[in-house]
């Protein structure tokens, strides 16, 4: 009775950590960037999170090696997933603040179903224009708070940021890789932060500020728990929910991210970030469930 009680609800249990530890690192992150440079942070994360995946990868599959046909989709999610996404997330965060960067880069699934119809891999139907009409207009709310004409370079690398998760996300999904998803996701992380080390190098010796425990403290969350653990979680996940389950379940973040704003860092909201947030996360909703393709 304990041990089928244990095997029905521990997704479950990995699913809700799984949206916590997306949620916090908008926040968490805030705090590491005001002393660590965005492109040095990501180093201090990526490293680590390689080996460590690596090693997790290879303890499920007995090897890291991953097929020459998987080399060139593996070089373009790295650049997408990792060297755009996670830099642009990061400087997003600095200039808008991780409730706000969190609601305009969680179109990102829009996004990836529209790349998906140009590309020929999805048909465009209803549920796609809805979805494409809700993302559009909550980011035109969402602009009207920011003041887009004073913080426009903030907005254009946040949603820059988005688009490219995006544009990462279909290749993962119809680029045809064939290795083990955790393999394939500590490989990503060394080969995308190679093109970030000389650049953190040049540009950030001298720009530290003072470091403290709670930086330590995020660094390592941010490879145990951001990197390893979401990667781990997400493909356990996957083969006990749905795709739609678990995309459903992704809306959850920048909803409680705007919550942790608010309640943790004082940010005050309006109701054009509450408008944002509700058409951003409906066309989530839409492109996840796609209502609309009605079946003959």
């Amino acid at each position: 009775m304990g041990l089928n009680f244990s095997k029905q609800y521990f997704p479950i249990l990995l699913l809700i950590l799984l949206i916590l530890v997306w949620t916090s690192v908008w926040s968490l992150f805030k705090i590491a960037i005001e002393a660590i440079p965005p492109l040095s942070f990501r180093v201090m994360i990526g490293i680590p999170a390689f080996a460590l995946l690596l090693f997790i990868g290879f303890k499920k599959v007995k090897t890291i090696y991953v097929p020459k046909s998987d080399l060139k989709p593996l070089l373009l999610i790295s650049f997408f997933n990792v060297t755009l996404w996670q830099v642009l997330m990061l400087y997003g965060i600095n200039m808008l603040g991780g409730g706000r960067a969190a609601v305009l880069t969680y179109t990102m699934p829009v996004w990836a179903t529209i790349f998906a119809s140009i590309f020929g891999y999805e048909k465009i139907n209803i549920s796609i224009i809805v979805s494409l009409i809700f993302g559009i207009v909550g980011i035109f709310f969402l602009s009207l708070e920011i003041d887009i004409f004073e913080n426009f370079i903030g907005f254009l690398i946040t949603l820059s940021a988005g688009l490219s998760w995006a544009i990462g996300t279909m290749i993962v999904k119809y680029g045809g890789i064939k290795s083990d998803g955790l393999i394939v996701a500590g490989w990503q992380q060394m080969i995308g932060i190679i093109p970030i080390i000389p650049f953190a190098l040049y540009f950030d010796l001298n720009n530290f500020g003072s470091i403290d425990y709670r930086h330590i403290l995020i660094i390592l969350y941010g490879i145990f728990l951001s990197s390893a653990y979401t990667y781990w979680a997400y493909f356990t996940i996957l083969q006990k929910f749905s795709v739609n389950v678990t995309s459903i379940s992704v809306m959850a973040v920048p909803i409680l991210a705007i919550l942790v704003d608010y309640v943790l860092v004082d940010v005050k909201f309006s109701k054009f970030d509450i408008i944002a947030l509700i058409l951003i996360v409906s066309g989530i909703y839409v492109v996840a469930v796609k209502p609309f393709n009605y079946k003959k």
